[in-house]
C-alpha cells in the first residue's frame, strides 16, 4: 500500500524532473507493462519504437490499442507509422521509446521525435531507466541532452 513516506518520494521526484506529479511502481517493468491498458483503448494507437525494452514491449503486447511498430531511431519510418495511425482512423496516439536504449546505449532523437509527434498529434511516452543519473547536465536524463 501507499505510504506517506511513498507520497513523499514521489514528490521530491516529480520536483526534480520539474513535473506536476510522479506514480512510483515497484518495479520499472511492472510501470511498462501496466501503464497502457487502462489509458488508451481500442480506438487509439501505439508507436512503438523497435529495440524499446520487453517490459514495454509486454505492456503494448496486453493493451487492446492498435500496434505499430518503427525501427530504431528512424524518423522516415516513425513518420511512416504515424500516418498509417492516422490513416486507420486512431482517436489518440502515443510514440513509445527508450530514452536511453540498454541493449547499446543508443540515445533516442527525442528533439526529432517531438517534431513528428506535435505534425501528427500525438502523444510521447519515455522511459528513462536507462538515462536518469547517466546523462544530462543535472542527470535528469535524455531530456537535457
Amino acid at each position: 500500500g501507499t505510504q506517506d513516506i511513498h507520497k513523499t518520494l514521489e514528490k521530491k521526484i516529480a520536483d526534480f524532473y520539474g513535473t506536476e506529479d510522479t506514480i512510483l511502481y515497484a518495479a520499472a517493468f511492472d510501470a511498462n507493462g501496466g501503464v497502457f491498458e487502462p489509458l488508451l483503448t481500442n480506438e487509439d494507437a501505439i508507436i512503438s519504437d523497435s529495440l524499446n525494452h520487453a517490459s514495454i514491449i509486454d505492456g503494448v503486447r496486453l493493451c487492446k490499442a492498435a500496434r505499430y511498430r518503427y525501427q530504431n531511431n528512424d524518423m522516415a519510418d516513425l513518420e511512416k507509422q504515424l500516418q498509417q495511425a492516422n490513416a486507420d482512423g486512431a482517436r489518440f496516439k502515443i510514440v513509445v521509446t527508450d530514452g536511453v536504449f540498454s541493449m547499446d546505449g543508443l540515445v533516442a532523437p527525442l528533439d526529432e521525435i517531438a517534431v513528428l509527434a506535435e505534425k501528427y498529434d500525438a502523444m510521447i511516452m519515455i522511459d528513462e531507466c536507462h538515462a536518469t543519473g547517466f546523462i544530462g547536465k543535472t542527470g535528469r536524463g535524455t531530456l537535457e541532452e
